[in-house]
């Protein structure tokens, strides 16, 4: 890799100071640094994100790098002929519970705002204690645990059934 020119330099000591754009933030008084975990500390299943990089000199949001995405394939069709600068959403992160979060990379053609959980805490609704709420399916995968599944109420022509590969049970045509 080349060393990067003064003016770079310049431009990223500047946007390191900028509050909106730093990775850090105060969080009761504490400052929070973060970055995604480098893709070799990942669990197994859990994709890899990667902080995204505008183009040099540039704002605009472009495509994810092709060997991040899942399926090539499929950001192939979506980008269709479409120019530079109109495959992808023109976003810009908001702030969470005070910290900005940041586009990242995590398997989709596009880059998406994301912060690590220990720093934007997401509500998993783990203590929900809802009646409706029953087991998941005998047949499910071993990744399912901890999911949490609704009875499924069938529409006329369908009925309660699983699916291969899913967690819980959906209506499924009746037979």
């Amino acid at each position: 890799a080349l060393a990067p020119t003064a003016v770079e330099c310049s431009l990223r000591k500047l946007l390191s100071s900028d509050s909106s754009s730093s990775s850090s933030s105060s969080r009761g008084g504490l400052a929070v640094e973060w970055k995604p975990d480098p893709c070799d500390e990942v669990e197994p299943g859990v994709p890899c994100t990667q902080l995204y990089h505008h183009p040099q000199g540039s704002t605009t949001v472009m495509p994810c790098p092709m060997e991040t995405v899942t399926s090539p394939d499929g950001c192939g069709a979506l980008f269709g002929g479409k120019a530079d600068g109109e495959q992808c959403p023109q976003i810009t992160c908001p702030k969470a519970l005070g910290v900005t979060m940041k586009l990242v990379c995590a398997g989709g053609c596009c880059p998406t705002c994301w912060a690590p959980d220990h720093v934007v805490g997401l509500d998993r609704h783990t203590a929900l204690k809802n009646p409706d709420v029953v087991p998941p399916a005998p047949e499910a995968p071993t990744s399912c645990g901890g999911v949490r599944c609704f009875e499924p109420l069938c529409g006329e022509g369908f009925t309660k059934g699983h699916v291969q590969g899913d967690c819980c049970y959906s209506c499924v045509a009746s037979r």
